[in-house]
C-alpha cells in the first residue's frame, strides 16, 4: 500500500520489488526538473508492472495543478525518446484521475454507473487563450490536449467529490 515519489533512477531489481509489493509511484515531473534529479522512466515502470500516477510535490515542484504536471510528464517522456512512453491526452487524464485513485486504493477516478461522481468543470475566461483553443478544438481528444497544455487553477469553475460540489467560483 505504498505510494513512492520520484523514482527517477530505479534498477530493474528495484522495479521488480515495487511490482511484487503492488506499490505505486507518484510522478511529479516539475519537482524532478526543479531539483535536477533526472527524468522519470515511465516506460520501464509500466513494463515492470509498477503502478504509476501523476502527483504534485510543492516541496520541489511548482504547484498543485495536475494540468501542469500532465503537460510536463508529456514533455519528459518526449525528451526520453525511445526510452520514454509516448503519452496521449487520454493517458494524461487517466494518470491524473483513475491511476491516482488506484494508487491510493480509492473507489473514485472514473465516470461510470454506480461510481461516485468526481469531476471538475473548466470554464476559462471569455476570449482567453484556453477559451479560444477549446472553441476551435477538432474533437474531444484535441480539447483534452488543449486543456492539459493551457488550463490552470483559475480555469476551474467547480469541483465535485462524491457527487457533492465542494468548490465553485
Amino acid at each position: 500500500r505504498s505510494v513512492l515519489a520520484h523514482d527517477v533512477h530505479p534498477l530493474p531489481a528495484e522495479l521488480a520489488t515495487l511490482a511484487a509489493a503492488d506499490a505505486s509511484v507518484a510522478h511529479c515531473p516539475t519537482s524532478n526538473s526543479s531539483l535536477g534529479s533526472g527524468f522519470f522512466p515511465m516506460r520501464a515502470h509500466v513494463a515492470a508492472g509498477v503502478r504509476v500516477a501523476l502527483g504534485s510535490d510543492v516541496g520541489g515542484g511548482t504547484g498543485f495543478s495536475l494540468f501542469k504536471e500532465g503537460l510536463q510528464a508529456y514533455f519528459v517522456q518526449q525528451l526520453l525518446g525511445a526510452e520514454g512512453l509516448p503519452l496521449t491526452a487520454a493517458h494524461l487524464l487517466w494518470l491524473a484521475t483513475a491511476a491516482g485513485a488506484a494508487a491510493l486504493e480509492l473507489p473514485v477516478g472514473e465516470l461510470s454507473v454506480g461510481r461516485p461522481f468526481d469531476a471538475l468543470w473548466l470554464a476559462p475566461a471569455a476570449d482567453s487563450t484556453l477559451d479560444v483553443n477549446l472553441r476551435h478544438a477538432k474533437d474531444a481528444d484535441d480539447a483534452l490536449a488543449k486543456a492539459f497544455a493551457l488550463a490552470g487553477p483559475a480555469d476551474v469553475a467547480a469541483t465535485w467529490v462524491a457527487g457533492r460540489q465542494i468548490v465553485s467560483r
